[in-house]
């Protein structure tokens, strides 16, 4: 038995907004068995663009039923039955949600009418709802109205029945397909060529524009977990229903997955990735001597003419690192912008210094490891050649820095003898060099000091 069931809401998240229509068509496949349907109250305005798609008025719902008082119904009537809906995920959120909030535990299988009409009906120009009903000869009475677009997604859903045989709808019920939890406009068989290994993945919408890239260390097991569970909002909404394809780029390492993200995060600026899409510098470490001739740094926002000695896209991050160079070079507390009272360094917070804070230990002394410091985290004028594993032993993977700036990354042979920036360059893809760049090559070069990763100086 189905229950084929269409809402309308207040908007497009199932943890913000509510349902104001729901209908619900009883189906066993052949015969209309029952059907249900009314406004619902959702106790909040409905927005202005809703009410002019839909016609549905605040006035209308006024003194319609609360979900509250319809939840058992509703509930008795989709109760054992299979779950039917056009793009089933947005509907099955909302109507969970809120049985959910009646106290009702429910979690039928689905079946999206969207899927299953790009398998068993392919070749259609779109495949919303209304312009299947064109292609198909139906017009649909009620557009927009839950039960004008119930009626037609059943009459939808007994083609697709006809079509099948049962075939596909038995393997998309099975639990193991996670077909009811796919994007509703992606073919299935794009995600089984998709391979399991380390790689970034660029979702791209209908007009080929990339809207999300994303790095994952088993690339199929990501892209497949993406849109599991039934946490649904407006953004998931939209975001999974823009997306038709996805593409890969499969990558031998951690550094080299997290530059290539990075870069594709900066070619194509989709819309869909909230961060790498900064590109203004916010806050860094400054350096500069004192009037007793000691070395001092501090952290400070990056205006359009300062210079720090490196940026961070947040204080929190500056001032990690700080203190870790505080710990590496034995530098006072408060001579690194870390403590402001005066005097002794706060030991029992901060270690144990060599006192220059109390000037018992000479300038010229105190800034020799002041510079060390410096040099360590500017790399000043240095290039610098990071070279990791490639996909097999026969080639390497070469990241390169040159005098401090990121020139880009690529693989070359495993004998490549480098001894020039040159013999670098053809083997590599140039990128834009920022803060997430530099954050990102920077945190490696820390973490990998046991590893099997060196950093080598090369002439230029």
């Amino acid at each position: 038995m189905y229950a084929i069931v269409d809402i309308e809401t207040t908007g497009g998240s199932a943890k913000k907004q509510k349902i104001t229509e729901i209908a619900i068509i009883v189906f066993d496949g052949k015969t209309i068995l029952d059907r249900y349907e009314t406004l619902i109250n959702p106790e909040e305005l409905i927005p202005r663009n809703i009410i002019s798609l839909t016609g549905i008025t605040n006035e209308m719902v006024e003194s319609a039923p609360l979900f509250s008082e319809v939840a058992d119904e509703i509930f008795n009537l989709l109760e054992g039955n299979i779950f039917v809906a056009h793009n089933v995920n947005f509907d099955y959120s909302f109507i969970r949600t809120q049985l959910t909030n009646e106290g009702f535990k429910w979690n039928p299988k689905r079946l999206c009418t969207v899927r299953l009409s790009r398998k068993l009906l392919p070749g259609m120009y779109s495949y919303s709802l209304g312009k299947l009903a064109q292609q198909l000869g139906y017009q649909i009475e009620g557009r927009h109205r839950a039960m004008g677009d119930c009626e037609f997604t059943a009459k939808l859903f007994q083609v697709l029945l006809e079509k099948d045989g049962g075939e596909y709808v038995k393997f998309s019920l099975n639990q193991r397909s996670r077909e009811a939890t796919l994007p509703p406009n992606l073919p299935r068989e794009i995600l089984e060529t998709l391979p399991n290994t380390m790689g970034v993945y660029i979702f791209y919408d209908k007009g080929g524009k990339v809207i999300y890239v994303g790095k994952a260390n088993k690339l199929k097991h990501r892209v497949s977990e993406h849109f599991r569970g039934n946490t649904h909002t407006g953004y998931k909404s939209h975001f999974a229903e823009k997306i038709t394809d996805v593409k890969w780029i499969e990558c031998p390492n951690e550094l080299f997955a997290l530059l290539t993200e990075a870069r594709e995060i900066k070619k194509h600026w989709p819309p869909y990735n909230r961060l790498m899409k900064r590109v203004s510098l916010n806050w860094g470490i400054f350096a500069y001597k004192d009037q007793n001739g000691y070395g001092r740094f501090s952290i400070g926002r990056v205006g359009k003419w300062t210079k720090p000695l490196i940026s961070f896209r947040n204080q929190f991050e500056a001032r990690l690192n700080l203190e870790e160079l505080r710990v590496e070079y034995v530098l006072c507390a408060r001579y690194c912008d870390l403590q402001e009272q005066t005097g002794l360094c706060a030991e029992d917070v901060h270690g144990s210094c060599n006192r220059a804070c109390l000037m018992e230990e000479s300038p010229a002394a105190y800034n020799e490891r002041y510079d060390a410091a410096i040099q360590s985290i500017t790399n000043a004028g240095e290039t610098l050649l990071i070279r990791d594993s490639g996909f097999n032993e026969e080639e390497q993977s070469l990241v390169l820095i040159e005098k401090g700036r990121y020139k880009g990354h690529g693989l070359a042979p495993a004998n490549l003898k480098i001894d020039s920036v040159e013999d670098v360059l053809m083997f590599i893809e140039t990128g834009y060099d920022d803060q997430d760049i530099q954050s990102i090559i920077r945190s490696h070069i820390q973490t990998s000091k046991t590893s099997t990763v060196s950093v080598l100086s090369i002439t230029d």
